[in-house]
């Protein structure tokens, strides 16, 4: 007898209510649906029209403003001079910068940028960060796909926007920072595996056929991960996949993964760059990528050294203001009867520890260094909403979304009026504008409690995306660029952190 599959196989899942039909798709709508889950289900079918959307908040979100403000930070500099070395040089392989050999990363990033300039004629603030909140945007698109092949459109949708305007993701993805495209990457290996796996259960030979091709994706992505950051670029996906595959005892599946021809093509790929790099610049290249940058800076983390802990305090703000959800996302994610119910969450769990754990017990730890967890995480916490969206979840699940929400409604309050003083007290021209957010933020706060009571699901989901969306972009792209000593969001973290007495003065 063929095993159910984890994976979606063609299953068609009742948009608003949960059902799950084979062979064709039913809408019926429940008659006290709210407003908004009743037209999120006419379009709910329609794939293109959801990208469409989440497109265009993304182009709004992430490049608006993207070149307003010059570049800050050693990494934003560092990253475009090695790409302006490129350019003026017109060395593709050996990288550079400021004319000395620079041989920290692979080259792929430094690729895009340079392509970026051509693009947008030079280089400019602008064509540095272009990259970077295009392969943003692609990984926003892929965890709406991965959703709904998991789940269903609404999951994938309600995903989309957590891992959008979680204050990591979203900050690193309009900077010159190497880590959005290693996310789109790994991203995209993830995505090319799960459909790869629903094929291989399924008895026809047309879908078989697109599976080969999807594991060819697999390990083409895999590729390009570690062009662009080095060896983690293929350690997290094919850890996580073979681990996920090892916990189920999937020992076919193991073997028809052909990993021996699959990390053949990989090789090809990576060494078609840097054979001819380590040709060109001899044996020290060879042990400063292999050994300095790799295996020495793992180990001792001579470059950031952080202790073991320092995710485990640093991540749930770097995911807010999810992350006050998560807790209740694993907890109901565990809470199936059914192990065969659970391999949705199997998988999304093991690609979110995984990498926490190799990262956490790294010598050198960076706020970025998480970034591919990050769509693991927002598909639970969507899976979370989506159910409670179509009535799910009882009473007592329900509480694991009431109380964090309550808990954000708090937050709401204290960030609307810490953003009000930092900006009277640093950049008081700005106060009016000001206001309004800080408005915004506490009137929403107020709105949440009275839509949730009323059971406006839909709604107080969307206005929370507004509110972390309005305050990301109002700190990042304002208080933080028109006050030289504000140097992240972080900033407004610690602030908050006094008031509510976490941090002593």
């Amino acid at each position: 007898m063929r095993r159910k599959s984890f994976y979606a196989r063609g299953e068609s899942r009742e948009e608003g209510t949960g059902v799950v039909e084979k062979g064709h798709r039913i809408h019926r709508q429940k008659e006290n649906e709210p407003l908004l889950e009743k037209g999120f289900s006419k379009i709910g079918h329609q794939t293109w029209a959801l990208i469409a959307l989440l497109l265009a908040f993304c182009v709004v979100f992430y490049f608006l403003n993207l070149g307003r403000f010059e570049l800050r930070g050693s990494d934003e500099t560092r990253s475009t001079q090695v790409a302006r070395d490129i350019v003026e040089g017109g060395d593709w392989i050996s990288m550079h910068y400021h004319g000395q050999n620079y041989w920290d990363k692979p080259p792929l990033f430094f690729w895009t940028i340079a392509l970026s300039s051509y693009l947008w004629q030079g280089f400019s603030p602008f064509s540095a960060r272009f990259p970077s909140a295009f392969f943003g945007t692609l990984t926003v698109v892929l965890a709406f796909l991965i959703g709904k092949g998991l789940y269903d459109s609404r999951t994938g949708f309600l995903s989309s926007f957590i891992l959008a305007t979680s204050l990591a993701f979203a900050r690193f993805s309009t900077r010159t920072y190497i880590d959005s495209p290693l996310t789109f990457f790994t991203t995209a290996s993830f995505f090319c595996f799960l459909q790869w796996y629903r094929t291989t259960e399924e008895g026809s030979e047309r879908l078989r056929g697109r599976g080969r091709l999807f594991l060819l994706g697999f390990y083409v992505s895999m590729a390009l991960a570690t062009l662009t950051k080095g060896p983690v670029g293929f350690l997290i996906p094919l850890t996580v996949t073979l681990v996920y595959l090892l916990i189920q005892k999937d020992w076919k599946e193991i073997k028809r993964m052909g990993l021996l021809r699959g990390m053949i093509l990989f090789l090809v790929i990576v060494f078609s760059w840097y054979l001819p790099a380590l040709l060109k610049e001899g044996l020290p290249y060879l042990k400063e990528t292999l050994s300095h940058q790799s295996i020495e800076y793992y180990a001792t983390g001579w470059d950031h050294p952080k202790p073991f802990y320092f995710y485990f305090v640093n991540f749930p703000a770097d995911f807010l203001p999810w992350f006050l959800f998560l807790p209740g996302a694993i907890l109901y994610g565990c809470s199936n009867k059914s192990f065969g119910n659970k391999k949705e969450f199997l998988f999304l769990l093991t690609w979110s520890v995984l990498p926490f754990l190799f990262f956490s017990f790294s010598g050198a730890k960076r706020i970025q260094y998480l970034l591919p967890l990050f769509p693991a995480t927002s598909l639970m916490v969507g899976k979370l909403w989506g159910d409670l969206m179509v009535g799910q979840m009882g009473p007592f699940r329900r509480g694991w979304i009431r109380i964090p929400l309550y808990g954000f409604m708090g937050l709401g309050w204290i960030v609307g009026s810490t953003i009000y003083l930092v900006a009277s007290e640093r950049v008081p021209s700005y106060l009016p504008y000001t206001l309004l957010v800080t408005l915004f933020l506490v009137g929403g706060s107020v709105a949440l409690f009275f839509l949730y009571r009323s059971k406006k699901y839909g709604i107080t989901f969307f206005l929370i995306v507004g509110m972390a969306a309005v305050a990301f972009f109002y700190t990042e792209h304002f208080l933080f660029y028109l006050d030289g000593q504000l140097k992240s969001a972080r900033f407004v973290l610690r602030l908050i952190g006094k008031e509510i007495g976490l941090i002593s003065p």
